[in-house]
């Protein structure tokens, strides 16, 4: 006798590919912050890079899986928590996702003659309508403080885990959203690095849980 189609468990494609995301996404975004702080292809008054930003498009996108799985690992423990952070994950990764496509784009308006009064005027007064996404984007490193944060009252990962992605949250925006010149050398590559190596414990470790 067959069971009924609703007690049949349906695969989860995602979840194979969780691990290469937790690797992928971090790598490609310390890659991206590495093209930046070495000067390759910044654009004009040169605090970003196109390079950075084709490099940092696919990097941040990979983020929306990896926020959706901790934020249901934090669930768990603590069912509130994990779904605030699923909210706030999603519309951060996707919002920083425009954020970083933004230095393509102004890459290629300026190949077609949008020069620098185009765009000191855009980036003096933007306006609501651009502010209406841009300011989600400050979501994304947030999400990462309050995945550590509750990571750290669930203790359900390593402490040292949690406070990587706590100060990885703190030290990205302090280049990408407050500007600070030297954060943008110092914390922001720093800030990448720290989810790789965090984000790569939690890959190796949902492995060896599927064994």
């Amino acid at each position: 006798m067959h069971a009924p189609a609703s007690a049949v468990a349906t695969p989860n494609p995602l979840r194979a590919l969780l691990p290469a995301c937790f690797i992928a996404g971090p790598l490609l975004m310390t890659t991206s912050a590495m093209t930046f702080v070495l000067g390759i292809g910044l654009i004009p008054p040169g605090i970003t890079s196109w390079v950075e930003g084709i490099i940092g498009s696919y990097g941040i996108v990979l983020f929306v899986p990896i926020y959706l799985e901790l934020s249901r690992r934090l669930a768990l423990t603590h069912r509130r928590w994990g779904m605030l952070t699923a909210v706030t994950g999603l519309f951060g990764a996707t919002a920083g996702f425009s954020m970083e496509f933004m230095r393509v784009v102004e890459y290629a308006l300026r190949a077609h003659g949008a020069g620098d009064a185009i765009w000191q005027s855009v980036y003096a007064n933007p306006g609501w309508v651009f502010l209406s996404i841009a300011l989600l984007g400050p979501l994304f490193p947030i999400t990462s403080v309050l995945i550590g944060l509750g990571f750290w009252r669930a203790g359900t990962l390593p402490r040292w885990v949690a406070a990587s992605l706590i100060a990885a949250g703190i030290g990205f925006p302090l280049a990408q959203v407050v500007g600070l010149d030297w954060a943008l050398a110092v914390t922001y590559p720093g800030a990448c690095v720290l989810w790789l190596i965090s984000l790569s414990w939690v890959a190796r470790a949902t492995l060896s849980e599927s064994r």
